[in-house]
């Protein structure tokens, strides 16, 4: 008999460590868990390394393309042609001045806007100092035509990918190795000649289609591996 008044507490009996036994992994559960994780690892690095190369692969498409649109407006606001031209290091915006020149065009520019650019440096150096040169005549002609030349982008191709050119009257794909050159005009009207080109890599290969009157895409294919 239990005294009047008090009250009957039962309690379960627990085993020593059986809690923290309860919380904790076994070696074969982490083995199994670690094996799953590199599973997974092992076939996310491929698919990452693939996204990777579609990116490199699609990026002088997306460069190509806000280039032509830039080079389409310039002509079109100036009514004075523009190119873009293609070699084997990429593609490189300009004004455009001698319809049978070739990348010596290019080089003779980079070599001028360079020239510019050292002769600015050295008057506002000179300014700085209290030592501004004399002014001098200008020469009209020269500076006409640096006056086109102040524009110029260029787009460098990666190492690894490769792209070809099939342009008017081309019979088939024009391989932009060392030594070839192509020039693609835009007219004050924005028109320009068709242009296919085609870009890949090991993994991702890109064909797209200009549209002669907007210069923007109008066709286009690609596989990814």
């Amino acid at each position: 008999m239990r005294p009047a008044g008090t009250r009957s507490v039962s309690r379960l009996a627990v085993a020593p460590g059986s809690r923290s036994r309860g919380r904790a992994f076994t070696l074969v559960e982490l083995v199994i868990a670690l094996t799953i994780l590199g599973i997974l690892a092992g076939m996310a690095i491929p698919a990452i390394d693939g996204v990777q190369k579609e990116r490199v692969a699609r990026e002088p498409i997306n460069a190509l393309l806000l280039m032509a649109r830039e080079a389409r407006g310039r002509a079109m606001a100036e009514q004075r042609p523009y190119q873009i031209a293609f070699d084997a290091e990429g593609f490189h915006a300009a004004r455009y001045f001698h319809p049978y020149g070739g990348a010596e065009e290019f080089e003779q520019l980079r070599l001028e806007l360079d020239e510019r650019e050292r002769l600015e440096q050295m008057i506002e150096a000179s300014r700085a100092r209290g030592m501004a040169p004399a002014e001098t005549e200008p020469d009209p002609r020269r500076e006409a035509a640096l006056a086109g030349f102040t524009y110029s982008k260029s787009y460098t191709i990666e190492p690894g990918l490769r792209y070809r050119l099939r342009m008017w009257g081309d019979t088939d794909w024009q391989e932009m190795d060392a030594g070839l050159f192509r020039r693609w005009v835009f007219q004050p009207s924005g028109m320009c000649e068709p242009l296919l080109i085609q870009v890949e890599n090991e993994r991702a290969f890109f064909e797209v289609e200009f549209h002669p009157l907007t210069g923007d895409i109008r066709r286009e294919r690609s596989w990814i591996e």
